[in-house]
């Protein structure tokens, strides 16, 4: 952390950009610098490769993203968050640039020119609050409030395992550093849209479970994202097939162009789910994680399950005294 106070108090144009199809975290770490660092009079731009969900939109400076898979000039050093690799943020145009990596999975393999890696932090946005802190910069309430929506967001309301006293800790200082709690919850959790709703009663309708209940899984193909009016909200329905009693492992479909699927995996912690999309170019977090694959939906269900209840067997025998 050191080392990036330093670089970022010494440079001037600063690109800031999290990975594509932008969380909370890496979209609320993003904005909390992007806004820090125009506070200390540098040039900023904050970048997402893809548009943002319409529960993001509605916080503060959103409109400030520029939604663009082409760096714009002019801005010699990059910072990526949550990033395990350059394109993973989906922005081309990033050679030549000094690049810093600011991430807390574990499985990040230190691409940057300059890293700061550390899993053991709940989420970015705690990373980025002690980077400010460094900084001495004021936090304002629009800063504190995209931080809170990092740690919110990646903690899952503070129900994932990663949620620890660190993170509470932190909260609490950005609702003492004005953050509404309420109108923050409001935002992200309850003001769906009835398309978000539409793209729900579908999933449920494609739901199906393993035999043994173990594996869950459901399917949005791409004709039904594509009829969405804009950016289709799919964040969080993977949940809702985790949430069923008995589900170790469960997985969500996504046709995003015709034959190639993004998939979003869930465990409760029986098996790795970073691991297994590692295996396919993805990432994430043990219980929380996602990769592409391309083919046909059965082949594309195909080899995700396989691999998953291979794992799920692996882990009994381990399990098995």
């Amino acid at each position: 952390m050191d080392e990036i106070v330093e670089l970022l108090r010494q440079h001037d144009g600063f690109l800031i950009a999290g990975h594509r199809d932008p969380d909370g975290d890496s979209l609320g770490s993003s904005l909390a610098l992007g806004l820090a660092l125009e506070q200390m009079g540098k040039r900023v731009v904050v970048v997402s490769a893809d548009p943002l969900f319409a529960a993001y939109m509605r916080l503060p400076a959103s409109e400030r993203i520029t939604v663009s898979t082409i760096a714009p000039a002019g801005y010699p050093v990059v910072v990526l968050m949550e990033c395990n690799e350059v394109a993973r943020s989906g922005i081309e145009g990033l050679e030549e640039r000094l690049v810093v990596n600011i991430d807390h999975h574990a499985n990040n393999p230190e691409f940057g020119d300059v890293n700061w890696v550390d899993p053991s932090v709940a989420a970015v946005g705690v990373m980025v609050y002690r980077l400010l802190q460094a900084l001495e910069v004021d936090i304002t309430p629009a800063i504190a409030t995209h931080l809170y929506v990092a740690i919110l967001t990646d903690t899952g309301s503070f129900r994932y395992s990663n949620t620890d006293a660190d993170a509470f800790r932190v909260c609490a200082e950005l609702v003492d550093r004005g953050v509404e709690v309420s109108a923050v919850a409001e935002a992200i959790y309850e003001d769906v849209s009835r398309d978000k709703l539409r793209l729900l009663g579908v999933a449920l309708a494609s739901l199906t479970i393993d035999p043994d209940g173990r594996v869950a899984w459901m399917v949005l193909q791409h004709e039904i994202l594509a009829s969405s009016p804009g950016k289709p909200d799919t964040e969080g329905i993977v949940n809702q097939a985790k949430a069923i009693e008995g589900v170790s492992v469960a997985a969500l479909f996504k046709e995003v162009e015709p034959q190639s699927y993004r998939v979003s995996l869930r465990s409760d912690g029986t098996v790795d789910v970073a691991a297994i999309a590692a295996g396919f170019g993805g990432g994430g977090h043990p219980r929380a994680a996602g990769c592409m694959v391309t083919g046909s939906v059965d082949e594309a269900k195909a080899t995700i399950l396989s691999t998953v209840r291979a794992a799920l067997v692996k882990a009994e025998e381990s399990a098995s005294p």
